[in-house]
């Protein structure tokens, strides 16, 4: 009888560049991105492959990952939704804004899970037609000031979501933010949000083939690893649903 693999899922996690600032190699860009997401996913079980950004990959190279996480960073550059650049704007990247939307849009047509965390839950949004808020709290009077530092924020979560069978219907979380959601578009429905009325967290597909935080889970312990194990979970949904491997 045929049997599914045990391997550990192979979770893709986006990176950044950084000019080295010390060192041998200062003034030479590097590849980054903080430790925590790497051992989150170890934690949870999976194996992380970390992407740099680079030419676009193929439908079929991205259906050899399991899993997608969109990781934190710098603001969105404004022209990717039509509007223009704000002296409040924080240091865009344009060209990993357009690596992490091409590389968004081929796990979706590839049926392959999505995490995003803070920036990468704005990169889905504007990807599937939504628009953010450039300023906050200035854009939302009533939200804490979140970009100068990690900031704990209660996010009330929608009952009926997948997210609310991991964190409950109310969620302490970290928070570290310039721009947030201010509509969606597609498929994405909002599922958590903040009492000032900030969207924090929306789903797409079955099984939460896409969920994406307005906060930062791989620093937030045992609550931040309940959202990596719903990545899991939404591979375990894939692969359950895929047929067997025919016997030779």
């Amino acid at each position: 009888m045929a049997q599914r693999s045990t391997r550990r899922p192979l979770i893709g996690v986006t990176a950044g560049t950084k000019a080295m600032m010390t060192g041998a190699w200062a003034g030479h860009d590097a590849v980054v991105v903080t430790e925590h997401y790497v051992r989150a996913l170890r934690e949870a079980g999976a194996r992380p492959v970390i992407i740099a950004p680079q030419d676009a990959w193929s439908d079929e190279e991205i259906a050899e990952l399991d899993g997608l996480v969109l990781t934190g960073g710098t603001d969105l550059d404004p022209a990717a939704w039509g509007e223009e650049a704000l002296v409040t704007d924080m240091d865009p990247d344009p060209e990993r804004d357009a690596f992490e939307t091409a590389l968004y849009r081929a796990a979706r047509r590839a049926d392959v899970p999505v995490l995003g965390i803070c920036r990468g839950l704005q990169i889905i949004v504007i990807a599937e037609g939504g628009e953010l808020h450039r300023h906050l709290p200035h854009d939302v009077p009533a939200h804490p000031t979140t970009s100068e530092r990690p900031t704990r924020v209660e996010a009330g979560i929608d009952a009926a979501s997948d997210l609310a069978v991991a964190l409950g219907t109310r969620a302490d979380v970290t928070a570290y933010h310039h721009q947030g959601v201010r509509s969606v578009g597609g498929d994405l429905r909002i599922v958590a949000r903040h009492d000032s009325g900030l969207p924090l967290a929306v789903e797409a597909g079955s099984g939460s083939s896409v969920l994406a935080v307005q906060w930062h889970p791989e620093v937030d312990g045992e609550g931040g690893a309940a959202v990596f194990e719903s990545l899991l979970t939404a591979v375990r949904h894939r692969d359950a649903a895929a047929p067997l491997p025919a016997l030779v």
